[in-house]
């Protein structure tokens, strides 16, 4: 049971499911990997979206300069929840990106890096054993891109 390839979320678009990627890097460490979803998508009050959900992608994309960019998707109500993540980054202060056209990383202060320049890591995912790895694990750029 070896995987071969892995997809990258966000880098196909699709009509029902969108895909940002936020950096949590917080103080005092009250966001995290296991919480970032639920603290960003619950930052707004009151709740946008009519219908839907968000959950974590499991997958990290790591800029050249270091900075870390914890993947989310959203579904159904695109609209709303897009409108509900973008302000629940914007009340917690943090930073949040995008894959465009399936070669960039957009950052939403304007900066973009080519993905083949960003590293990748997944987590909380089963390995061939089938156990579960919850630690960071970098990717080989070459199974994903």
């Amino acid at each position: 049971m070896k995987i071969e390839n892995l997809r990258l979320p966000g880098k196909e678009e699709f009509d029902f499911r969108e895909y940002r990627y936020i950096n949590i890097q917080s103080i005092n460490g009250k966001i995290t990997k296991d919480n970032f979803v639920n603290m960003v998508a619950s930052a707004n009050k009151p709740l946008i979206p009519q219908n839907g959900g968000v959950l974590s992608e499991n997958f990290i994309i790591i800029t050249p300069d270091g900075r870390h960019f914890y993947g989310l998707s959203y579904s159904k109500d695109l609209i709303g929840w897009r409108q509900q993540i973008e302000k629940g980054v914007s009340v917690l202060n943090l930073n949040m990106g995008e894959i465009k056209n399936g070669e960039y990383f957009s950052i939403i202060n304007g900066e973009n890096y080519k993905l083949e320049d960003c590293q990748f890591e997944r987590y909380n995912f089963y390995d061939e054993a089938g156990n579960l790895i919850s630690l960071n694990t970098p990717l080989e750029k070459e199974r994903i891109l």
